[in-house]
């Protein structure tokens, strides 16, 4: 029983670093038509900022904040000078954004070092509940996901840009035409999914070590959830997080890790071939 409590635990845990993953995706495929194949560098780079921020500042949380800004306003400018006039020119913009990933990859390994990098957990120590003892920090990882997935929330469904944006998101001409500018509402949401991708990446690095192929992984699983919840809604990406996540819960129970991610892995493909519109977008 109590290791079943503990793979529930973990199951949360990467359930909620995916959400956040995979809303950003959702939101920029949706909005912009742009498959982002640079997002999982965007994750990346959120782990370094805090791997290198962390010793110098001495606070953690400062240290996420400003991998969360500072990524985002980095993706404004890879947006406004590479994304933006391939808008029209879906493929190539897979191309282009493929390439920005390669290019930022192999910076971070040319100025750090292939190596991984490891950074000490922000939240030692363990909770003690059911007979069992589970770490304090990954507690928080699932707290802060909920936490920060409910903002986004607030974001979308109360206030003025995240009604444009789901406008645009049903109908981007007749959002246009009633005077919205959408091009502000595709850059705060573009940059607030690459602030997403970072915070989830400063999360996880104290638990995962960084390195700079670590965002290809993450962009597998992110882009698996976007496929299997659908992208019609806000909400999909969050149950095929829920899917994933789940799924790789209860296989890891029972196989070692590595296998039980290539057969998750099987399962997702399945789930698209049997519902390619998602299982949470009504046909």
């Amino acid at each position: 029983m109590e290791l079943v409590l503990i793979q529930f635990l973990n199951s949360l845990s990467f359930i909620s670093v995916l959400s956040l993953i995979g809303i950003g995706l959702a939101v920029q495929l949706v909005m912009m038509g742009v498959i982002n194949l640079a997002h999982g560098e965007f994750l990346m780079l959120g782990a370094y900022v805090v791997w290198l921020l962390y010793p110098i500042l001495h606070n953690f949380w400062i240290a996420l904040f400003f991998a969360s800004i500072g990524v985002g306003l980095f993706s404004l400018i890879v947006q406004r000078t590479i994304i933006v006039p391939l808008y029209r020119r879906p493929l190539d913009t897979i191309l282009a954004t493929w390439g920005v990933g390669i290019v930022i990859r192999e910076m971070v390994r040319l100025v750090f070092g292939k190596g991984y990098k490891s950074l000490a957990v922000p939240i030692p120590g363990f909770v003690s509940f059911w007979d069992i003892q589970y770490s304090t920090y990954r507690l928080f990882i699932i707290a802060m996901g909920i936490l920060v997935l409910f903002g986004v929330a607030v974001f979308f469904f109360k206030t003025e840009y995240g009604l444009w944006a789901r406008a645009i998101m049903t109908n981007k001409e007749m959002t246009s035409a009633v005077g919205v500018n959408t091009d502000r509402v595709n850059q705060l949401v573009f940059a607030m999914g690459a602030s997403l991708a970072a915070l989830a990446g400063g999360l996880i690095a104290p638990i995962y070590t960084a390195g700079p192929y670590m965002g290809l992984d993450w962009l597998v699983g992110a882009f698996f959830v976007v496929v299997i919840g659908g992208v019609n809604t806000i909400w999909a990406p969050i149950g095929g997080a829920i899917v994933m996540g789940g799924s790789r819960g209860v296989v890891e129970y029972f196989l070692e890790p590595v296998l039980a991610q290539i057969i998750v892995l099987i399962i997702a493909i399945i789930v698209v071939r049997l519902r390619p519109q998602g299982l949470f977008v009504q046909s």
